[in-house]
């Protein structure tokens, strides 16, 4: 901040438990927000019971490091939203006085309706920030914005003044600014206490919009959309290879007379962004004679904050992979364990025929290539 008549120039920190490295204030122009998080709030309704509010904070569209880095960004969005049992709202947030709004914003626009759904466009809210510049109002940013919502093919979306919210967070850097022993003259105080009760009042609208004019959310499994098969299918190549992998250990071992031990896989949830190093050693685990690699997980938010390897070298994931050996005196079905894993190349050769598939060959590769890496590792006795 600049301060006195000099413009002395002060550097104002406000530095939050973000053990996540969620956000990234050092390189202008990128993303601040690196991935979605969750941010729960206790509201009271109108019968003066607790309600909870949900706010996702999402990677921005715009990003200086390319469209590619906006595509990221985008699907990891798109992959979030999609674990959601429901969605209530989103707001898109733009900054006024923005002339141009380019090709990829319109880009991401549509495939974000094409994964939610057609119902989606009664759930789009607008919210501008850095507004006191305009008087609290979009600014030129409209007009623009008006030509982009009359471009798309759904054209009943509109920016109206039911749908669209205007903040500022002046009165936030003024608070800072003084827990950092930074005075200010009356006419400055006077200023951001406007400016605080304004965006105050922007806020409430926007919480009294969403609980009483979207009490109903949409769910986006419920979408059949191409975008959310492409999702879908994603999700499933690493448990469909894991699978097939294990089903040919207890194949193996029961090719060998083992006929009453087996391995069982435990999957157990990850809450964090978090990835498999490619590169980076790894525990091994020995179970029924086999020589199993354990996942090593890294924490990863663009780049990995575990290890210096390249972010080629890791591969992100959701779950990590415990195995147990069973011992009891089942036989292992042989015949079922077969029939099952030709039922899973079954379900891989009919992703092969599907129009995604080169979108998705991409995925499958990177996932056959560790699976081999892996592989490489795990020697029966």
């Amino acid at each position: 901040m600049t301060i006195d008549d000099n413009f002395t120039e002060r550097l104002v920190k406000f530095e939050g438990d973000d053990t996540l490295s969620n956000e990234d204030h050092d390189h202008l122009g990128q993303s601040v927000t690196q991935h979605c998080k969750s941010y729960v709030f206790t509201l009271k309704d109108d019968k003066n019971r607790d309600q909870k509010l949900r706010i996702i904070d999402t990677p921005g569209i715009g990003d200086t490091r390319g469209s590619s880095q906006d595509d990221v960004n985008l699907q990891h969005i798109l992959s979030y939203v999609n674990n959601l049992t429901h969605l209530n709202a989103i707001c898109i947030l733009l900054k006024p006085n923005n002339v141009r709004l380019n090709i990829f914003f319109r880009s991401c626009f549509i495939q974000l309706i094409d994964l939610l759904g057609e119902n989606t466009r009664d759930k789009i809210i607008f919210c501008f920030t850095n507004s006191r510049s305009t008087f609290y109002t979009p600014g030129s940013t409209a007009p623009a914005l008006k030509t982009l919502l009359e471009s798309l093919p759904m054209k009943t979306m509109s920016l109206t003044k039911e749908n669209t919210f205007c903040f500022d967070s002046e009165s936030f850097r003024y608070l800072v600014a003084r827990l950092n022993k930074i005075d200010f003259k009356n006419i400055e105080e006077e200023e951001y206490n406007d400016s605080w009760e304004k965006s105050c009042s922007e806020s409430n609208r926007l919480l009294k919009h969403i609980r009483t004019k979207m009490p109903v959310g949409i769910v986006p499994n419920e979408s059949r959309s191409m975008k959310h098969a492409q999702l879908q299918i994603n999700l499933m190549i690493r448990p469909m290879l894991e699978a097939m992998r294990n089903i040919l250990r207890n194949l193996i071992l029961f090719d060998a007379g083992s006929s009453k031990v087996s391995i069982e896989l435990c999957p157990i949830v990850i809450k964090c962004t978090t990835a498999i190093c490619l590169k980076c050693s790894r525990e091994s685990l020995q179970a029924a004679g086999f020589q199993i690699t354990m996942d090593s997980l890294h924490v990863f938010h663009n780049k990995c904050r575990t290890c210096r390897c390249d972010p080629s070298d890791h591969y992100p994931i959701d779950y990590e992979l415990g195995y147990k050996q069973c011992d009891d005196s089942k036989k292992i079905a042989s015949k079922k364990e077969r029939i099952e894993l030709d039922n899973i190349y079954d379900k891989i050769g009919n992703v092969m025929k599907s129009p995604m598939i080169e979108v998705q060959m991409a995925g499958i590769r990177q996932w056959h290539k560790f699976m081999i890496k892996l592989y490489e590792y795990e020697v029966p006795a």
